[in-house]
């Protein structure tokens, strides 16, 4: 379906680039915009789910605490700024730590949409480790790649539950 929605004929974003005069733009064949065009998509495919998280996590919050709020003559920005917003710190820590770990496995997007191309401005780790084992058939050299970037996500995650990983209690 993205591959549809960029495609520089009959997509729908060069058929509203039309409107203001803009010519049809080849999204995933330039090398500049093959990337964000790339995020664009994974950002849409991960937004619902990460909404859904947030939307739990906001009906968690005891409705108490803004009654209090209420009660103090709070305003709106106050509220979400000394409840809502601390509160939901767990919630944003997940949806931190998944968004992170879903970065690093762009894989799919990448093979459907561009194969590592053009001139490899959309190989990504995951892509380059296939490439190696499955094109090239170094099944050592992909392994040790692979074991590096569980290492960085290791380490990546480690960082974020160091500064960012908070423990939240509802009273």
């Amino acid at each position: 379906m993205w591959k549809l929605l960029y495609n520089k004929d009959l997509g729908i974003f060069n058929y509203l680039l039309s409107f203001i005069n803009l010519g049809p733009y080849g999204f995933l064949q330039s090398t500049t915009m093959v990337l964000p065009s790339i995020m664009a998509m994974t950002i849409w495919l991960g937004l619902g789910s990460r909404m859904i998280l947030f939307l739990a996590g906001l009906q968690s919050i005891p409705n108490e605490f803004y009654e209090a709020a209420d009660v103090d003559g709070a305003s709106g920005f106050r509220k979400f700024w000394h409840i809502t917003l601390p509160l939901l710190a767990p919630t944003t820590f997940f949806v931190l730590i998944t968004s992170v770990i879903f970065s690093f496995q762009v894989f799919g997007p990448v093979y459907v949409l561009t194969q590592g191309g053009p001139n490899g401005a959309s190989d990504v780790a995951v892509h380059r480790i296939y490439f190696e084992a499955w094109q090239n058939l170094r099944f050592g050299y992909a392994s040790a790649e692979t074991v590096v970037l569980f290492a960085i996500l290791f380490v990546v995650t480690i960082v974020q539950f160091r500064y960012f990983g908070r423990n939240v209690s509802y009273g």
